[in-house]
């Protein structure tokens, strides 16, 4: 093929996804929001978002931006993103871990509706810094989402100690945990055992949010554990699912080898390490 008809194949591809971007873009600028405070906010960050990569001429991430603003806006719910949903630098993989489980932390304590504009800026921010951390190119505007992220998620916490220190406690307040044979994501006997008696409790209780979160030990690399712990997470929330828990009421966490049950150690085979711990909140 000449350099005349690769360029302008080229060309040619650009301009399909500028175009699919700016479809999106546009569903997303006349979307309404149609839930909560937190979900207008959200869309409203996601939008700018959008905007913002579009302009830059960034239309992968425009559009992806646009989309999750039209999810927000529709109320059915919208989480933080994923660590694997990434190509992030395996040096970054552990804190953004830790920033994201702060984050979910936070809105399964009811921060969403507490204080839904600084939580919907976080998680906004997160997902700014996640997107930036992958391209790796600008330490400026990394910095920058990390920093906004790191802001909104202290007035958070904030907000949260200001707020009554004694509210209502559900029926089930303890963790509920399972465990897993090591590098395996699959599901044993006992594990279901305890799932099933989650999904009771959880509608027992009437709970508005369920939150999975999935550990490893310390064997292995630490983002070789941290998609470990999410493939944990998932086949936990993947039997909540399909057992009857309505899928806006589950937040699903990894953590990887970090917040240990037991602390052996770096380099050391822990059962106990080997888990996802699932919380009810209101």
């Amino acid at each position: 093929m000449s350099g005349i008809l690769i360029r302008t194949a080229a060309i040619s591809s650009l301009l399909l996804v500028s175009a699919c971007a700016g479809v999106q873009l546009l569903e997303a600028e006349v979307t309404r929001p149609s839930g909560s405070e937190f979900d207008a906010q959200l869309h409203k960050g996601y939008l700018a978002l959008s905007e913002s990569r579009f302009s830059e001429g960034d239309f992968t991430n425009a559009g992806l931006f646009a989309d999750r603003a039209v999810q927000a806006a529709s109320g059915t719910g919208v989480n933080p993103e994923a660590i694997d949903a990434r190509k992030l630098p395996d040096e970054k993989v552990a804190e953004l871990s830790r920033a994201r489980g702060r984050l979910v932390r936070a809105l399964a304590g009811g921060s969403a509706r507490k204080n839904p504009a600084d939580s919907a800026r976080a998680q906004v921010m997160f997902d700014c810094w996640m997107q930036e951390q992958e391209v790796n190119a600008q330490a400026e505007d990394i910095q920058q989402c990390r920093s906004e992220f790191l802001t909104a998620l202290a007035k958070i916490k904030t907000a949260s100690r200001l707020a009554s220190p004694t509210p209502k406690p559900i029926a089930k307040t303890g963790a509920y945990v399972v465990f897993f044979e090591f590098n395996k994501a699959d599901l044993t006997p006992d594990a279901k055992t305890v799932l099933t008696r989650v999904v009771h409790d959880a509608k027992e209780t009437k709970v508005s949010k369920v939150v999975a979160s999935g550990y490893t030990d310390s064997i292995g690399a630490a983002d070789y554990n941290a998609r470990l712990a999410k493939r944990r997470a998932d086949a936990v929330a993947s039997f909540l699912l399909k057992s009857g828990i309505e899928k806006e009421n589950l937040l699903v966490d990894a953590y990887g080898e970090n917040l240990p049950a037991v602390a052996p150690g770096d380099g050391v085979s822990e059962a106990r390490n080997r888990r996802v711990e699932i919380r009810f909140s209101r």
